[in-house]
């Protein structure tokens, strides 16, 4: 297999296409023939705008078509060619005047003649190489299956609601999934990334067990709470007025993180406090988790904080000393609504979740005991999930430390926050170090950084490599738990970095073909947009994977 060669016979020129901007942009066509990592057919076929008027212009504009389809801030622009940063910007706008540079994600800036790539890119090669090399490599083809797996509709289905998890997906697709492969009294499935406890959630309500894993503390403290349907709703109704009246401002200890008193404001950090006071002083028991789990509920409604999907400030409307106190009182009335309901009709539940934390390519998962498996993976991308969930997890005393958050960073499955320290070739799995589609990625992120002579992860192509390995152990631990025949699902998606494609769902198919899969499926549920180009089109896929039946 050579992604680096021509393109495939037949490309179709609305490949190329990006959105159609006004300006003196028009579309471009592709030279038939031309290599990817050769000729730069693009270039030949744009019109080029008039040339700038000034040095410092001309500097720039070089700087930014340097940086190829990555794309360049004006602070690193300043950095690599010595000007003020403030002359940066003035030449920028002059230059995106003229139609020469146009923004994109993260304060970037690219030049002209890479606005349109579309779902290609300049430095490597895009989804349509990859999808055709996949489709003869493992013998399938890749279907459609259209599909909304936002978790956002959970947050309207009782017991799901309890935890709003941006990265979660959805109840409905586990449902279904299960209803299809006949999952129900007797079954055990399992989910070896549970997040928020989706699928050990639904396994429950279809009549099986659900097993989940994960490392994230939270995550698993999160999962395990919401399989809590035996807990008395007028109990903990009379528990949370008691919280509520007894909650008191004697001084106690902020949680460790440096930034908490520019999280809150400081009534609202008061009756934080207070509130987790009240809650921390009851006996340990099933009550007190679903206590705990509306407090960890509230917290970012009560804060200057979003997440969407990252941590960060928001503005919003002033409110006072009470609001936590109403947010938390919405939450309880949420939980007793679900256990109400859900008491109704306790025979159809399966038996309670078993929920574990820890590193799912190590921790017992099942020894061919698993009927079926669904997950969804971290995907290939920045996602820092120790950072995002720090305000929860510090608050509810799952971490003691910046020294455990940056433990769990180094442990975790690799993002582009992982520290260098933990990032080494010399670790990588055998069977990621010699894989082509990943020696091919890593060739095109390094290039792509040499290219733009700045960025903040030099490593990053090595960061990536890491990634796939960390997945290895838990695609081989999943096959272990699997019953001979049984199905593994996943949901995943690809990925730009550093500027350069990475197919990381396909990617994860072949891995798990290699390591005793059979592949029965691969689709895509959706497409998304890249953070880093808002023009390149992602996907979501869903594979369906199967563990080979008894000879």
């Amino acid at each position: 297999m050579n992604l680096a060669g021509p393109l495939p016979q037949g490309f179709r020129a609305e490949y190329l296409k990006g959105p159609t901007r006004v300006g003196p942009l028009r579309h471009f066509f592709w030279v038939p023939g031309a290599n990817l990592l050769g000729r730069d057919p693009w270039h030949e076929a744009m019109p080029r705008p008039d040339p700038p008027d000034t040095p410092v212009e001309r500097t720039v504009l070089s700087t930014v078509r340097r940086s190829g389809v990555m794309g360049i801030t004006a602070k690193q622009i300043a950095t690599v060619t010595g000007q003020l940063e403030s002359e940066v910007t003035q030449a920028i706008e002059q230059l995106e005047t003229a139609g020469a540079v146009h923004p994109v994600g993260r304060s970037l800036w690219i030049a002209q003649e890479y606005e349109n790539i579309g779902s290609r890119l300049e430095e490597g090669v895009g989804p349509e190489d990859f999808r055709e090399a996949f489709e003869r490599e493992i013998g399938i083809s890749v279907t459609s299956r259209p599909l909304n797996l936002h978790f956002r509709p959970n947050e309207q289905l009782a017991v799901h609601r309890w935890w709003p998890y941006v990265q979660g997906f959805s109840a409905g697709f586990v449902r279904e999934s299960l209803a299809n492969l006949s999952t129900g009294k007797g079954s055990v499935v399992l989910d070896p990334f549970c997040g928020s406890g989706t699928v050990p959630v639904e396994a429950r309500l279809a009549g099986a067990q659900g097993v989940g894993n994960d490392m994230l503390p939270l995550a698993a403290f999160v999962s395990s709470a919401k399989g809590e349907w035996e807990v008395d709703p007028r109990k903990l109704g009379r528990l949370a007025d008691r919280v509520l009246r007894d909650r008191n401002e004697r001084t106690s200890e902020l949680p460790f993180l440096k930034e908490t008193r520019s999280h809150f404001r400081p009534e609202v950090l008061a009756s934080l406090l207070s509130l987790r006071n009240a809650i921390d002083a009851l006996p340990n028991s099933p009550d007190k988790d679903l206590l705990r789990l509306s407090f960890a509920d509230i917290l970012i409604d009560a804060s200057n904080l979003k997440r969407s999907p990252c941590l960060g400030y928001a503005a919003k409307g002033r409110f006072g000393r009470e609001r936590p106190f109403e947010l938390f009182q919405m939450a309880i009335d949420r939980m007793r609504e679900d256990l109400a309901e859900l008491q109704k009709d306790t025979g159809r539940w399966g038996p309670r979740l078993r929920i574990t934390q820890g590193d799912s390519g190590t921790q017992p998962l099942g020894s061919g005991n698993v009927d079926v498996a669904i997950t969804s993976p971290p995907y290939v991308n920045g996602m820092d999930y120790p950072m995002n969930y720090k305000i929860e997890m510090a608050w509810l005393g799952l971490v003691r430390g910046y020294g455990e958050l940056k433990h769990l960073r180094e442990t975790m499955v690799a993002c582009d926050n992982t520290p260098s320290s933990a990032v080494s070739d010399d670790a990588l799995h055998p069977r990621v170090a010699r894989d082509g589609w990943i020696r091919q990625v890593r060739r095109s992120i390094r290039e792509n950084i040499r290219r733009k002579s700045t960025y903040r992860r030099p490593n990053m192509d090595a960061i990536v490599a890491r990634y796939f390995s960390d997945l290895v152990p838990v695609i081989q631990n999943v096959h272990r738990a699997l019953k001979p025949g049984a199905r593994f699902l996943v949901v995943n998606g690809d990925s730009l970095m550093a500027g350069a494609y990475v197919p990381g769902d396909a990617i994860f198919v072949r891995l798990a073909r290699d390591l005793g899969f059979q592949v029965e499926s691969f689709a895509v549920a959706r497409t998304r947009r890249s953070g880093q180009r808002r023009g390149f089109v992602l996907r979501e896929t869903i594979a369906t994977l199967r563990k080979a039946p008894a000879a």
